[in-house]
């Protein structure tokens, strides 16, 4: 009835009372109020009895007191008997009304009571149908509210019990359509709540009731959701705004009110999509987190509704700072979750959130610690109970698609369907049809089922047909379908596909505004499209907006990660794709500067290597790309310096020597320090610090792990923000930036690098020398040929493999090293010992293939067409690696004062075959360390024991098996006496920081130590050699794949004697490796001469050495001009239809298949031992086993039985290769 009081003061005043007085009344409290009124005598004077009685009307329209309205009544009964003589007529007929007014007001009690009591059973009514879930009390309800009607057919406007009867009565409209589905029920309800808030003055506690009401209902907002009706948004706006404008300041109720209008602005959100609306959420759900005691009953709740809106917000604008807040909010209450009582006291919907928001940043960033978080949280949501729920399947099955993505495990994929499936049924929304397209495309594309596309269109076409027209998400359901289809089009081939797949992404690309996250990509998405069209139909108006677009897309206007942009721009960089040479060029150039942002320091090493193996050859593409556009050979060359070992790069950058920036700012280099600690964090120090993360679920444990890889997040931030820092200070202006063209010229002084370049575009290798940087254009079809022969040489047999490394030896030898020696004028064999030396860098391909050997070493006569025969040779993995030795070895060349030898024999592995002839080759050592002023040390072959004691050793000899790991590289390592359960690891070897004192050489006498077995990582360099150098070891000798165990000892001595003879000196550990390896091959080819030559004639082998000199003493032969293996290789592969240009695009597996099968390889080994490779791969590495082992036979024909052989080929010399500074 307040809303008469305006009305009652007009009234008063025109009978004569004091408006004043009427005015402060209406504002008095009800118990002042009241205590007015019977204060009041019964007064006599005329002005005194009107205010009587309105002060007591008063009482009665604020607080419906009876008693105050009949003595209103009678006051009025009195006043107008004793007046109605002196009144005018227009005075009594007002008193009159007033009377009658009064005493139908008191008629009418005895019906209100009556009306209040039937909206009262109605109300209790509804509260027994929610508990009971009877529909009979449903019905009740609604019978109770009909007769009230009946009672009081009209109930005045703004009366509070007219507000009330209307909310009770929407809300059993609402109930009744969550039981139905009538919507005509939810709309009725919207109504009627909506009056019931507005039957209130706002800000009354009954409006904000109502109004919370109006905006909390579940079953109304998922209603609202659907049909997004704009007079129904309107009014949530307003409700919204309303609650937040009125919200207590302070007192016991304010933090749930602000958690109640947070929740609201959620609800508003998901309808309106606003950025503002977000805005707000954030603020008020800030401060309901801030407001709470970590004791409050509530505050999980108000922490997950802070990460859900941090979250929204990511998902709209893209802002990782956004979800690494909300990731972190909820992992610091973790562990204030107690799990040791019942499973329902564990909030669930905040593990549920937070495993949702660690699959996001996964999603984003690839770091398979929040993958592997994530799904640990969902499953152990699972394991206690509460799976019912449509979304906790759904995230789960998401969670799993994502891991089937990374490790290809069909088992996940499966489930994944499974899962989103079965909420789909419990659930049929837009988000769980969207989910199950994805998987259901996902599986269907692994196993090349068209069948399965077509269903995953399916759920793609039910999703966006449910979504109504103004859901703002619409046209990513379309871009969504759209992409579907492109795979359609993929797999078949149907132009059909490919023009509903450009129809659709047009639609979504109409209809989305431009500062969605997903903006850019759908522009990428569509010129892709009209690309692949245009290819087809030749349409130009396809092609121009096609390249329009993918400018755009590219160009920053909307978000994409690193990783994004990469993978749009790679395909517009094919020859097909109609990009012009310069175009192409820049494309290329723009990638290679994004790589280092996709895999950052901040990741784990593991992270960084699958992130790396999808940008596999690109740095080779875009220095070729470059060079073609007529750009410098520096240009071209910092390119392959910058997207090449960029994991490398990073651990180099975190050890770099700052002993400059110690001395001049040693406030900047002690934050450097501390920064760079945070960053070298491993998965070994998480596993310390959270040991149950891979055991029973600890909430504990969860937010440490999170933690430790925050921190890791911040530092990086940090690191990058301190470089800038100092490169801004004299003297650092290119602290730790891409080596200058002066700096690359002054690495090649005195002995010149060379880095052989190879592309589908061009080949090319670059020469660095003191005075200049060039590069020489090679033949360009050397790219699968290099691969080829790579994979022969790892998995020929052992009858093939010699003669598939002669092929490779003669064929780097004419494509690759003769033209770069020559170039360098190193033609001839030097006649003194003064032999020049030469820095090789493979990239790619080649990093498999031992260019010190190449040549043409079994020819006959004999020629010194070979590397060894006119330079010694050593490797680097890059420019900027060679460089970093060097500053690092000036650094330590002053700390060294160990005199210790570090002998690691391990003669007997478990599993592996035993060596006999590792006990020689210490031998051999041992023996000479008196010589060398050395002192063998043995250590306990155990891991922590070697890696102490590498920490004081002069020299690191190792000798025994390798392990390669082709799915993890760092996982690679040496054997011990456990084998592989305990190995030596890559991972080891570069935590084992020994800058400080740094040791000399690392001798790895063990089977492929240098090898690049990840096809996809090989430009990384991750491998045992490269650990040792991070290490700090300043020279590294290894090997490219499997030795020979007696030719271990001879190669060993060899070294070991020149170092006595000439010192251990940089020289001589080149010198050393390159007298052993050539004497071991001059032996080699004695043999194979004389087996061939003299088959009856008995030799000495004692005297190899001497007869060797007789042999080559014959003279050089003349060049031939008939067809050499290497011409009959590649016209081979040319035959197969393999062309660089197809196998950049689809990969070693897929030109696998252009190789017929044959039988299974036979096992012929002679009894020589080997240092083996024990492998772990995955079975895709084997599947690639048995096709290379399968093209080696059929590549007989090639490398047997034609050309000059000179008999049995011995080439256990050729893998041997040093690294060093």
């Amino acid at each position: 009835m307040e809303p008469m009081i305006p009305h009652i003061i007009s009234e008063a005043v025109g009978f004569g009372v004091d408006r004043e007085l009427m005015i402060h009344l209406g504002t008095t409290p009800d118990e002042d109020l009241i205590a007015f009124a019977d204060s009041q005598d019964d007064p006599d004077d005329y002005s005194d009895v009107q205010t009587y009685i309105f002060v007591h009307f008063f009482v009665f329209v604020k607080t419906e007191s009876i008693s105050h309205l009949e003595k209103a009544i009678i006051r009025t009964e009195g006043w107008a008997a004793l007046e109605c003589d002196t009144m005018d007529y227009s005075e009594s007929t007002k008193v009159s009304d007033l009377l009658h007014l009064l005493k139908e007001l008191f008629e009418s009690t005895d019906k209100t009571e009556r009306r209040l009591k039937l909206v009262a059973n109605a109300q209790e009514s509804i509260e027994r149908y929610n508990v009971a879930g009877v529909v009979k009390y449903l019905d009740d309800s609604f019978d109770a509210l009909k007769e009230a009607k009946t009672v009081i057919p009209i109930w005045p406007e703004g009366h509070k019990d007219f507000a009330n009867a209307n909310g009770i009565e929407g809300e059993c409209h609402e109930l009744r359509y969550k039981l139905t589905g009538n919507t005509a029920d939810a709309d009725r309800a919207i109504g009627l709540i909506w009056r019931a808030a507005n039957g209130f003055p706002k800000g009354h506690s009954q409006n904000i009731r109502w109004l919370t009401h109006f905006m909390r209902s579940s079953n109304l907002n998922k209603y609202r959701k659907r049909t997004r009706n704009p007079a129904d948004i309107e009014k949530m706006v307003e409700a919204t705004n309303t609650i937040y404008q009125f919200l207590p300041k302070n007192g016991p109720k304010e933090t749930r009110a602000l958690f109640e209008a947070t929740m609201c602005f959620k609800e508003l959100f998901e309808v309106n999509d606003s950025i503002e609306t977000l805005d707000q959420g954030i603020e008020l759900a800030t401060s309901c987190v801030k407001a709470a005691s970590n004791d409050h009953p509530e505050r999980f709740s108000y922490i997950n509704s802070l990460a859900n809106f941090l979250g929204y917000r990511f998902k709209r604008l893209g802002s990782l700072a956004d979800l690494n807040k909300a990731i972190e909010v909820v992992e610091l209450s973790l562990p204030e979750i107690s799990t040791s009582g019942e499973p329902s006291d564990v909030p669930w919907y905040l593990i549920n959130g937070l495993a949702t928001l660690l699959g996001h940043r996964y999603a984003e960033t690839k770091v398979s610690e929040d993958l592997d978080r994530a799904i640990e949280l969902m499953e152990a949501i699972n394991s206690v109970g509460v799976s019912g729920e449509a979304k906790y399947l759904h995230n789960l099955g998401m969670l799993l698609l994502n891991r089937f993505r990374r490790k290809k495990d069909t088992r996940d994929i499966d489930k994944s369907v499974h899962l989103v499936r079965k909420a789909t049924e419990m659930e049929d929304s837009p988000e769980n049809r969207g989910s199950l397209a994805q998987s259901l495309c996902t599986r269907a594309l692994h196993h090349k089922d068209i069948l399965g596309i077509s269903e995953a269109i399916e759920a793609g076409e039910r999703m966006v047909s449910i979504a109504p027209d103004s859901d703002p998400r619409l046209p990513q359901y379309l871009h969504d379908v759209g992409v579907l289809y492109r795979h359609k089009y993929n797999v078949r081939s149907d132009i059909a596909d490919l023009n509903e797949s450009i129809r659709l992404l047009t639609l979504a690309f109409n209809t989305m505004p431009p500062e969605y996250v997903a903006y850019s990509m759908m522009m990428g998405h569509l010129a892709d499209c009209l690309r692949e069209r245009w290819k087809k139909n030749g349409s130009q108006e396809d092609f121009d907006k096609a390249k329009s677009l993918f400018q755009r897309s590219i160009s920053g206007e909307g978000y994409l990660s690193a990783g994004d942009v990469i993978r749009l721009i790679m395909p517009a960089t094919r020859p097909e794709e109609g990009a012009t040479t310069e175009e192409r060029s820049e494309y290329l150039e723009k990638v290679v500067q994004m790589i280092a942002q996709a895999s950052p320091m901040s990741m784990q090493q593991s992270d960084q290597q699958y992130m790396m193996s999808e940008f596999a050859q690109i740095p080779s593409e875009a220095a070729a790309a470059a060079l073609d556009a007529g750009k410098s050979a520096f240009h071209a060359l910092s390119l392959l310096e910058q997207g090449r070992g960029v994991i490398i790069d990073h651990l180099m950058k975190m050890r770099t020597d700052i002993s400059e920036l110690e001395e001049s700012h040693p406030v900047l280099a002690n934050q450097f320090i501390a920064l760079r600690s945070k960053l070298g964090s491993t998965e070994k120090n998480l596993e310390a610090a959270c040991p149950g993360v891979t055991g029973a679920l600890s909430f504990c444990d969860i937010a440490t792990a999170g933690s430790l890889q925050n921190q890791r997040v911040e530092a990086q931030k940090a690191f990058d923000n301190l470089c800038a820092q100092i490169r801004e200070l004299s003297g650092f202006e290119n602290f730790l930036l891409p080596l200058t063209e002066e700096e690359m010229k002054a690495a090649a002084d005195p002995d010149p690098i060379v880095v052989i370049n190879l592309s589908t575009i061009r080949c090319d290798a670059f020469i660095v020398e003191k005075h200049q940087i060039r590069n020489i254009k090679l033949l360009k079809s050397q790219l699968t040929t290099a691969n080829a022969l790579g994979a022969l040489i790892r998995y020929a047999d052992s009858k093939m493999q010699p003669h598939v490394i002669r092929l490779s030896l003669e064929w780097m030898w004419d494509r690759e090293v003769k033209p770069v020696l020559d170039a360098l004028g190193f033609t001839k064999t030097p006649t003194e010992d003064n032999w020049p030396h030469i820095w090789w860098i493979p990239t790619g391909f080649l990093c498999r293939l031992p260019l010190h050997a190449a040549g043409y070493h079994f020819k006959f006569p004999r020629t010194n067409e070979t590397v060894m025969d006119r330079v010694m040779s050593s490797y680097s993995s890059s420019i900027k690696a060679l460089v970093y030795g060097r500053r690092r070895r000036s650094m330590g060349a002053t700390n060294r004062k160990s005199d210790k030898a570090l002998i690691v024999p391990v003669p007997y592995t478990q599993g592996q075959a035993g060596l006999p002839y590792v006990a020689q080759e210490v031998g051999v050592l041992n023996s000479l360390c008196p010589s060398l002023h050395l002192t063998p040390v043995v250590p306990e072959l155990k891991r922590e024991d070697i890696l102490s004691s590498m920490r004081d050793c002069r020299i690191f000899h190792f000798a025994g098996h390798g392990l390669s790991n082709a799915s993890d590289p760092s996982k690679s390592g040496l054997l011990l006496k456990e084998g592989v359960k305990n190995p030596l690891t890559v991972t080891d070897l570069q935590n084992n920081q020994l800058q400080s004192n740094p040791p000399f050489l690392a001798y790895l006498s063990a089977c492929s130590t240098g090898a690049a077995e990840a096809e996809q990582l090989l430009d990384e360099g991750i491998n045992l050699i490269s650990a040792c150098q991070l290490a700090g070891f300043r020279h590294v000798i290894g090997t490219l794949w499997e030795v020979s165990d007696p030719h271990c000892v001879d190669v060993a001595k060899t070294l070991y004697e020149t170092i006595r003879d000439e010192g251990l000196t940089d020289k001589a550990i080149c010198r050393g490796l390159h007298k052993g390896v050539k004497r071991l091959r001059n032996r080699a080819v004695w043999r194979s001469v004389r087996s061939h030559t003299f088959p009856n004639h008995d030799f000495d082998s004692d005297n190899d050495d001497t007869a060797w000199e007789a042999f080559a003493d014959l003279g050089e032969s003349k060049p031939d001009t008939s067809p050499t293996r290497i011409d009959l290789f590649e016209d081979y592969c040319s035959a197969l239809g393999v062309t660089d240009e197809e196998y950049a695009k689809r990969g070693r597996r897929g030109c696998a298949k252009a190789w017929e099968a044959s039988s299974k390889k036979p096992d012929i080994r002679d009894e020589t031992p080997f240092r083996n490779l024990a492998t772990q791969c995955s079975q895709h590495e084997k599947s690639d086993e048995k096709n290379a082992a399968d093209m080696a036979r059929k590549l007989t024909v090639v490398t047997l039985g034609s050309g000059r052989d000179v008999g049995p080929l011995d080439l256990y010399w050729v893998p041997y290769l040093h690294f060093g500074v």
